[in-house]
C-alpha cells in the first residue's frame, strides 16, 4: 500500500500542507485491477494537474490512501490524513484540499451554514456497531428500555443509533438514557458497567467483541439509514472550475473501491495490509472488523435514498433547520455516463 503523508493539525490549517504524490501503480507489489482510472479513459484534460485529498487517520474509511494508486499517468495525488471532518470541510472552503471524505452530519451542517462543498461519490459503507456486554440478557432493541447507552453526537453513528431506537417504538427521550461519551471509551465504559450498551464506530465494537468482553446486540443497518457511513466531497473551486478533476476523483474513488472491496465483497489481503500491517491492530480485531466495513464509490439511487434518510432524520431531530435540497447537495453529474 502506498504511504500517506499525516500532518499535524495546526500546520495543517495554516496552509503548510505536507503530502504524498502519486505512486506508481502495482505499489506493494498488486497490480492495478481491471477497470482502474487508467484503464480505456481520456486522460489529457488532467495532464500536469495535481488533486489533494484527506481521509481520517487510521479509519477504515481510507480508500483516498489509493486514489495515488490509480492515478493516470501525468496526474499527481497529494494525500493526508486528519481526525476531524470539519477541519477538512474548513480546508476545501479554504482551497487547502480539493477532495476529503467525510460523513454527512457535519457536511450537511456546515453545508446549511454556508460551506460550499458537495458530495460527488460514496466512500465507505457500514462501520457502526451497537454494542452489549457479552453475558448480557439482553437480546433486541427493545431489551434496552430503561438502560444507559453510550453514544457520541451528533455524528452518523447517533443518527442510526435514534432510526434502531424507533423502529423499536423506543423515545430516546425517555426511554432510555442516552450518555455522552468519547468512542475510544466506550468499550471501557460497558466493561465497568457504567452503561449497558454502545453506539460506536470502527474499530471499537470490533474491539470490544475481540476481547470476549462485548457483542453486537442487533443489525444495525435495518432502519431507512441502511449501510451509510461516508462521501467523497469536492471543494468549491473543483466544482465551479474543475469538472474534469471531479470526474477524475469518481474514477479514482471507483478503482480504490474495487481494489478494497472488489464486487462488493472485502479482499482480505488488501484490507489485512491496511488493518493489521499499516495501523498495527491485533489479528483478531481485523478478522471481526472486516466483517463490518467496506469501500463504495457509486452515488446511485440506493445511497442517494439513504442519505436523504439521514437528512430528513437529521432535521426532525433538530440537528438542521430544515432537510437539505439533495438536488444542490448530491452532485451526480461527475459519475460516469453522466453529461
Amino acid at each position: 500500500m502506498q504511504t500517506s503523508a499525516t500532518i499535524d493539525r495546526r500546520r495543517f490549517l495554516t496552509g503548510l500542507a505536507v503530502s504524498t504524490a502519486g505512486l506508481a501503480l502495482g505499489a506493494c507489489g498488486r497490480a492495478a485491477p481491471q477497470g482502474a482510472a487508467t484503464a480505456g479513459a481520456d486522460t489529457s484534460a488532467v495532464q500536469g494537474k495535481t488533486i489533494r485529498v484527506a481521509t481520517f487517520t487510521n479509519s477504515h474509511a481510507a480508500s483516498p490512501l489509493y486514489w495515488a494508486q490509480f492515478a493516470p499517468e501525468g496526474l499527481t495525488v497529494e494525500t493526508t490524513t486528519l481526525t476531524s471532518g470539519t477541519d477538512m470541510n474548513q480546508a476545501l472552503e479554504r482551497d487547502q484540499l480539493d477532495f476529503a471524505l467525510f460523513g454527512i452530519v457535519n457536511g450537511f451542517v456546515e453545508a446549511e451554514q454556508g460551506l460550499g462543498s458537495r458530495i460527488i461519490a460514496m466512500a465507505a459503507r457500514k462501520g457502526a456497531g451497537l454494542i452489549v456486554a457479552a453475558d448480557a440478557a439482553f437480546e433486541r432493541v427493545e431489551d434496552l428500555r430503561g438502560e444507559r447507552i453510550a453514544f457520541k453526537g451528533p455524528s452518523m453513528q447517533s443518527l442510526v443509533l435514534n432510526a434502531l431506537l424507533d423502529e423499536a417504538g423506543m423515545d430516546p427521550t425517555n426511554d432510555v438514557e442516552l450518555v455522552p461519551v468519547e468512542y475510544n471509551d466506550m468499550p471501557a465504559a460497558l466493561q465497568r458497567g457504567d452503561v449497558a450498551a454502545f453506539m460506536g464506530t470502527e474499530v471499537n465494537p470490533s474491539a470490544s467483541v475481540a476481547s470476549g468482553s462485548g457483542r453486537r446486540l442487533v443489525d444495525p443497518y435495518t432502519t431507512r439509514i441502511g449501510e451509510l457511513n461516508s462521501c467523497i466531497w469536492a471543494s468549491p473551486r473543483m466544482l465551479d472550475s474543475e469538472p474534469e478533476l471531479c470526474r477524475a476523483a469518481v474514477e479514482l474513488q471507483r478503482s480504490a473501491a474495487e481494489h478494497l472491496s472488489p464486487g462488493g465483497d472485502n479482499d482480505e489481503d488488501v484490507w489485512r495490509d491496511l488493518i493489521v500491517d499499516q495501523y498495527g491492530l491485533p489479528t483478531d480485531v481485523f478478522t471481526e472488523l472486516l466483517t463490518n466495513v467496506g469501500a463504495v464509490w457509486e452515488l446511485d439511487e440506493r445511497w442517494v435514498s439513504q442519505v436523504e434518510a439521514g437528512g430528513a432524520d437529521m432535521a426532525e431531530l433538530g440537528i438542521l433547520r430544515a432537510e437539505p435540497d439533495y438536488d444542490d447537495l448530491l452532485r451526480t453529474e461527475f459519475m460516469p455516463g453522466q453529461a
